[in-house]
């Protein structure tokens, strides 16, 4: 195993762990594929919980970058102050 690969699978373990402590359940999964279709990496909500699929096929190198920045969005969301309605005035 190249070192590069190791390096990989240590940081997507890692970042997998950082979801589970956001309460992000993180699923690689074989994304099936058709004649003009490409399915893709995404996070979604089932049922009120938040899930990230992972493309299995998809280089690890990819697999890294995606989930990382899905867990930097998701920081970022959680770190904005909720925004009133337009219409709503200040308490």
């Amino acid at each position: 195993m190249t070192q590069t690969k190791k390096r990989n699978e240590v940081r997507l373990n890692q970042l997998i762990a950082a979801a589970k402590q956001l309460n992000i359940e993180v699923r690689a999964e074989k994304l099936l594929r058709e004649v003009g279709y490409r399915a893709r990496s995404g996070r979604c909500r089932i049922k009120g919980q938040e899930l990230i699929l992972i493309d299995r096929d998809a280089p690890l190198s990819e697999q890294v970058d995606f989930l990382s920045a899905e867990l930097t969005e998701r920081q970022r969301e959680s770190s904005k102050p909720a925004q009133r309605p337009n219409n709503a005035s200040p308490a």
